[in-house]
């Protein structure tokens, strides 16, 4: 049963996190990179309002779920739940590591006073963003695999 539970937790997480960042990817960014700088760090500000503490609850979650599961499930599903665990490892890397700094020197910045010699962060934030992406993709691809391979 907690097997099972557990599961489901790793698959809903991983699908979560694919699903909201492949939206971000596909449709915030691109309306993001259209914004002047002012109304870009404002937009930010205000997006980012609404993922905290939701994405890393629910990143952590997916992530601890694998992490038990390579202890419950016996070989070789159990292979596949601890690589969904480095994947949602790595995702959390990436967004503690880059995507939160970026997001704080975002926040720092006031929209009306903006340096002459702003370098603008989106094209970073993207790439790091389109990395974890792949990332929580693959862990919902792993772990999907890994439940039904348990469950043969």
């Amino acid at each position: 049963m907690l097997t099972t539970l557990l599961e489901v937790v790793a698959i809903v997480a991983s699908g979560l996190v694919a699903g909201v960042f492949v939206a971000i990817a596909v449709s915030v960014l691109p309306a993001l990179r259209a914004l002047p700088a002012d109304r870009y760090i404002d937009m930010h500000r205000r997006l980012g309002q609404g993922y905290h503490p939701t994405m890393p609850l629910t990143v952590n979650g997916g992530t601890f779920a694998d992490l038990v599961l390579v202890f419950l499930t016996p070989s070789p599903a159990r292979y596949l739940f601890a690589g969904a665990f480095l994947l949602m490892l790595g995702t959390q890397g990436v967004s503690h590591l880059a995507n939160v700094p970026i997001n704080k020197k975002i926040r720092a910045l006031d929209p009306a006073a903006i340096p002459a010699d702003w370098d603008d962060p989106r094209p970073s934030w993207q790439n790091w963003h389109l990395l974890r992406t792949v990332l929580g993709l693959a862990a919902l691809v792993v772990n999907a695999a890994a439940t039904a391979l348990a469950a043969s």
